[in-house]
């Protein structure tokens, strides 16, 4: 584990583990990747070169005073792999992660990138008469900004409940405290505004757009935050995608079933490596 700097100075924890084909992996809202990703990194890195990256105001990286931003983190990470020389990623993004990684695909094309993955994240979070997948099967603009005030107002109560629906079994309460310190690194403001910011992203027009080999991993039990087959709305758009529908995991596949997505992620980068 190290840091990298930007280049307004701005300090990025990241992770290096494992040799081979790059594989970059960027986690959800508030949690620390090293946290975030701890039962799937080992079996990953046996094949692969493993990076993960706290995105800035979360974790354990450097916590600028405003200005935060899907697009902000999308062009951080831009120049993380120019710093780190990466090439030839795959690049995985899970929920929030996954929304930051379309944002890169969009700002700064897929030159440095061999696939994608994406999971457990959606186009649309809101309601749209042509959406049929909106977050926890309904959820209004005016919900959405209720949620964002609502955040502002009761972090714990208004994520409290969101963290109990991750999961297609519920952690024991000594792991959910465990879970919620690591989440209260990322401070209140940071998580409010990059939660206005997913509420105001539409991805449908951009993931028919996607050209690269495309992973798709999703949780198929107990999973109110994504009841629909967002997954399989997903891989009908993008050409030749490849969808993995785990069927003992809820919203966290890597943490309900960390054997099946890190098989399924070795998988599909072994098809592709360089």
């Amino acid at each position: 584990m190290a840091y990298l700097t930007l280049s307004d100075g701005c300090p990025l924890w990241y992770s290096d583990d494992g040799a081979g084909p790059v594989l970059v992996m960027l986690q959800g809202l508030q949690f620390p990747c090293g946290y975030f990703w701890q039962k799937v990194i080992a079996p990953l890195a046996v094949h692969n070169r493993v990076i993960t990256i706290d995105l800035r105001g979360q974790g354990l990286s450097g916590k600028s005073i405003g200005g935060h931003s899907i697009a902000g983190n999308a062009d951080d990470l831009s120049e993380a792999l120019e710093i780190l020389g990466l090439n030839d990623v795959l690049l995985l993004g899970v929920a929030y992660g996954g929304m930051v990684a379309l944002t890169y695909l969009e700002r700064h094309g897929a030159g440095r990138l061999r696939s994608l993955c994406l999971s457990e994240m959606t186009p649309r979070l809101t309601n749209a008469d042509d959406w049929p997948h909106p977050t926890f099967g309904d959820f209004s603009a005016e919900a959405g900004a209720g949620f964002v005030a609502g955040v502002r107002a009761d972090r714990t109560a208004a994520l409290g409940g969101f963290l109990m629906a991750s999961f297609a079994a519920l952690p024991d309460q000594a792991t959910l405290a465990e879970m919620t310190a690591q989440t209260w690194l990322t401070p209140t403001d940071t998580v409010a505004t990059l939660i206005a910011d997913m509420v105001e992203q539409d991805y449908r027009n951009l993931i028919p757009a996607i050209t690269l080999p495309t992973l798709l991993v999703y949780g198929r039990s107990n999973n109110p935050v994504m009841p629909g087959r967002v997954g399989r709305w997903i891989a009908d758009a993008v050409p030749g995608s490849q969808l993995v529908e785990l069927e003992t995991a809820g919203h966290s596949p890597f943490w309900d079933d960390p054997s099946g997505f890190a098989a399924a992620v070795d998988e599909f980068a072994a098809a592709r490596r360089p």
